[in-house]
């Protein structure tokens, strides 16, 4: 099988194309900068001039699309909120417009979006996919890129859309964030600690994705979390805990994160519940279901 990815250059895209290529998936990218000679070929793309070299789509099944701008490497300025947006929607208008005009399509798009989609809810509410999306800004960010993701329904694609949680990855992303202070004995909850993580171990990230790839007839939206939540204060300790460093300070107060982060500060200090029912009933079996068991191999050797 033949996949296409965006994105893939990442620390996330990165684990997926070394899981998919082991599975005996031939991968290539859509990449800044062209590398045809590379293990896994590279194919330029540049969205701002709306180019991309059509010999990246030839015999591709499945194309998926991860590329976006990270959402919490910058403060949210206008400029950088229009930046988010756009590196979503704009690409994704590109490859729909290639698409479009190939005479043999890909099977299938599988596009990134977020639990964000749902926008902010008391800490016990628990989202499912039918659930309508929020009005802040992540959840519009979430919603103009699964509108443009739903266009690809219109030329026979099928469609899958990923609200994925915050994934837990050693390497890199939030674990390393929240890690790095409670090595150094300064970690803390943030804010009440209440606000619950949806995570999910990279690993089942990836398998969710495969799962997805071979599953054809799955479709629509699928929230990519574990089935059991936790909350930051509890993430916190497990951290700690495994690491094996005290945590010895109060919590972070809300305001503080606000003047540091602005806007910013509701990645951090909101949270809900967010359901896995219907990616385990399509099939999916989750191996690392509890936080501690994820973080443990995760960490434990650290």
């Amino acid at each position: 099988m033949n996949i296409l990815i965006t994105g893939g250059t990442g620390l996330l895209g990165g684990h997926l194309v070394d899981f998919l290529s082991n599975k005996g998936m031939s991968i290539r990218l859509l990449s800044r900068h062209a590398d045809l000679t590379a293990a896994v070929p590279r194919f330029e793309w540049n969205i701002k001039e709306k180019k991309i070299d059509p010999r990246a789509f030839e015999n591709v099944d499945v194309l998926i699309h991860l590329a976006g701008a990270g959402v919490a490497d910058a403060k949210w300025t206008d400029k950088r909120k229009r930046e988010i947006i756009d590196s979503r929607v704009e690409s994704t208008k590109l490859l729909y417009q290639t698409v479009e005009k190939l005479d043999n399509k890909p099977k299938a798009l599988i596009c990134a979006s977020a639990t964000g989609y749902y926008g902010l809810k008391e800490f016990e509410h628990e989202s499912s996919e039918d659930e309508s999306s929020g009005d802040d800004f992540l959840a519009v960010v979430c919603e103009q890129w699964e509108l443009e993701a739903d266009r690809f329904k219109d030329l026979g694609l099928r469609v899958v859309k990923l609200r994925t949680g915050v994934v837990l990855d050693e390497s890199g992303g939030a674990l390393q964030k929240m890690v790095q202070p409670i090595r150094y004995f300064v970690g803390a909850p943030l804010g009440t600690g209440n606000q619950v993580v949806p995570w999910i171990h990279w690993k089942d990230w990836c398998g969710a994705v495969g799962h997805m790839i071979e599953r054809v007839s799955l479709s629509g939206a699928y929230n990519l979390v574990a089935p059991q939540p936790v909350t930051n204060a509890v993430l916190t300790r497990l951290i700690a805990k495994i690491i094996r460093r005290p945590v010895l300070l109060p919590n972070v107060p809300a305001f503080v994160l606000k003047l540091m982060l602005g806007e910013m500060a509701s990645i951090v200090l909101q949270g809900h519940k967010v359901s896995s029912k219907k990616l385990e009933t399509s099939g999916y079996e989750f191996e690392y279901q509890e936080p501690e068991q994820a973080l443990f191999e995760l960490l434990g050797q650290d």
